[in-house]
C-alpha cells in the first residue's frame, strides 16, 4: 500500500493518478490544505489568495475538466502603491507617474546594467546582487529591495537567486523606457491573466478531485515514521493511534516536519532538516460594509509605512463571495515564525495601514474580521538550503519517502506545480508497481530498505 500523508493539492492529485492501492491521511476535517475556503459572517474566505495560472497544457486541461464551465478568465488588474501614487505591476516597466527623480533612478540604474560587461556577474549571486545585476541600482532601492525585505523578513543578501527566473522576468530596455513614458504594448510577468472559480473560492478545486479520491482518513495526523521497517504510526482522534505499513510513503508535509518524524534518520539529516528556514504570514481577511473599495485584484506595498507587503480584494474576483453592498480584502503581513502578534494589535495595524493608504476611511464599519497564523508560508532560498536540500530528499527517496508539494519539495511553487508534481509521482509509482513495466528489482535495491541509516 501507499500512504499519502496531507490532503492539500499535491496529495489529492498524486491519489487521483495513482492505479494502486492507497490511503490518505490529513490531520484536518477537511481536504485542501491551505488551497482552501471558509464561510464568516455572509462571506466567502480564502486562505490568503489563490488564484490560477498556467504554464503547462496538460495541468491546464486538467484543472478545467475538473472545473468545467465554472472557471471565471481575468485580466490582471495589479498595482503598486508607492510614493504616494499608484503605478501598475511589474514595477521595472511601469514607473510611469512615479516623482520624476525617480523615474530617472530606475532608468539610469536600468542603463547601467547593460554597460556592465556579462563576466562581471557573479556565478551564484545572492538575492539582492542579482537584483542589483539585472535590475539595477534605481528599480533596486525604490521597489524590489524594500519590498523583497519587508515580505522575505530577512536582508537579501542572506537568499540564493536561483529561484527568481520564471517570477521576475528582465525586461528589455526598450520595454523600461515605454514604461517610464506611459506606453503600454505588451504584458509582463508570469500572470497577465489568471482563472478563479466563478462560485465558492478556491475551495473549488480541492473539492473537484474528491469524487475521484475515495480514500481519506480524516483527523489522521503522523506522528512517527519508522523509515526500515516501513511503519507510519498516526494519530486518530485525541488518545488514539495505529499503525499502517507501507510500500511506499508520499509525504506532502514541511520537510522540517517530516524528518522531526523519522525516529532513524542519521543526526546530521535531522540538523540539516531544521536549519531549513521559512517565513510565517498573517493572513488577515475583512468584510467591510461598503461596495467596491477598490476595482483593483491586488496590491503591493514595499513601503515601511504599511505593515503588510500585499492587500487582495476577492470581490473583484468573484462577486458572490461576500453580501450585497459589501467588499471583501485579505492582506498579508510576514513575520519570523518565533515572533506573535495578539489578533486584535494585527487587525489593529492593518486597519491603520489600510486608512493611511486610502482604501478605508476612518468611518468604514468592519462586519467580518478573522486573522490566521501560517506557520509555512514562503521557504526561504538560502545557502543552507542549497546545500542541504538535496541530499535530504535523495536520502528521504532511498527509505522509500517521497517528499512532494510547495512544502515537501521546500520551494516557492505554485497550485499548477503541486498538481503536475502528485500526477508525475504517481505516474512513476505506476510504472515501478506494474513487473510488465518496471522488470526485475534488482538484488541491491530489494536488500536496502534493512540497510542501517
Amino acid at each position: 500500500m501507499i500512504v499519502i500523508v496531507g490532503a492539500g493539492l499535491a496529495g489529492l492529485s498524486t491519489a487521483a493518478h495513482l492505479a494502486r492501492p492507497y490511503r490518505i491521511c490529513e490531520r484536518d476535517h477537511e481536504a485542501g490544505g491551505l488551497c482552501r475556503s471558509y464561510e464568516m459572517k455572509g462571506f466567502t474566505f480564502d486562505m490568503t489568495g489563490h488564484l490560477l495560472h498556467f504554464r503547462q497544457a496538460e495541468i491546464k486541461a486538467l484543472v478545467e475538466g475538473l472545473l468545467e464551465g465554472r472557471l471565471e478568465r481575468h485580466v490582471r488588474r495589479s498595482f503598486i502603491y508607492s510614493h504616494r501614487t499608484y503605478t501598475e505591476y511589474p514595477f521595472q516597466v511601469n514607473t510611469y507617474g512615479l516623482p520624476p527623480e525617480v523615474v530617472r533612478d530606475c532608468l539610469l540604474g536600468f542603463i547601467a546594467t547593460l554597460a556592465k560587461p556579462s563576466g562581471e556577474a557573479a556565478k551564484e549571486p545572492s538575492f539582492k546582487a542579482w537584483i542589483l545585476d539585472n535590475l539595477g541600482e534605481g528599480i533596486a532601492r525604490h521597489f524590489m529591495v524594500p519590498f523583497n525585505e519587508k515580505l522575505w523578513q530577512v536582508p537579501l543578501d542572506e537568499l540564493t537567486s536561483d529561484w527568481v527566473s520564471w517570477l521576475i522576468p528582465k525586461p528589455d530596455i526598450k520595454d523600461v523606457i515605454n514604461g517610464a513614458l506611459g506606453i503600454k504594448d505588451k504584458a509582463f510577468g508570469y500572470n497577465p491573466t489568471f482563472l478563479y472559480p466563478k462560485r465558492g473560492g478556491i475551495d473549488a478545486l480541492p473539492k473537484a478531485f474528491l469524487p475521484r479520491v475515495p480514500d481519506i482518513q480524516y483527523g489522521t495526523e503522523l506522528v512517527e515514521l519508522d523509515t526500515q521497517r516501513r511503519r507510519a504510526t498516526v494519530r486518530t482522534g485525541q488518545n488514539g493511534s495505529r499503525v499502517l505499513e507501507y510500500e511506499k510513503l508520499v509525504s506532502t508535509i514541511p520537510i522540517p516536519e517530516l524528518v522531526k518524524r523519522c525516529t532513524d534518520v542519521p543526526r546530521d539529516l535531522r540538523e540539516a532538516a531544521e536549519g531549513l528556514r521559512c517565513v510565517s504570514v498573517y493572513s488577515v481577511n475583512l468584510g467591510v460594509a461598503r461596495e467596491r473599495v477598490t476595482d483593483m485584484h491586488w496590491i503591493y506595498f514595499p513601503e515601511p509605512d504599511y505593515p503588510f507587503y500585499r492587500a487582495g480584494f476577492p470581490m473583484n474576483f468573484s462577486p458572490g463571495l461576500g453580501p450585497s453592498g459589501c467588499s471583501s480584502l485579505y492582506v498579508e503581513i510576514s513575520h519570523q515564525p518565533t515572533e506573535a502578534l495578539a489578533s486584535d494589535d494585527v487587525l489593529k495595524r492593518v486597519r491603520g495601514g489600510l486608512e493611511r493608504a486610502g482604501i478605508f476611511t476612518a468611518k468604514d464599519e468592519l462586519v467580518a474580521a478573522d486573522v490566521r497564523d501560517i506557520r509555512y508560508a514562503y521557504v526561504l532560498f538560502d545557502r543552507h538550503r542549497a546545500r542541504a536540500l538535496p541530499a535530504i530528499l535523495q536520502e528521504l527517496e532511498r527509505r522509500g519517502i517521497h517528499s512532494i508539494g510547495r512544502y515537501g519539495r521546500w520551494e516557492h511553487t505554485s497550485m499548477e506545480d503541486a498538481i503536475g508534481q502528485g500526477k508525475q509521482l504517481a505516474e512513476q509509482l505506476n510504472r515501478q508497481g506494474d513487473p510488465a513495466q518496471s522488470g526485475p528489482r534488482p538484488a541491491a535495491a530489494a536488500g536496502r530498505a534493512g540497510a542501517n541509516p
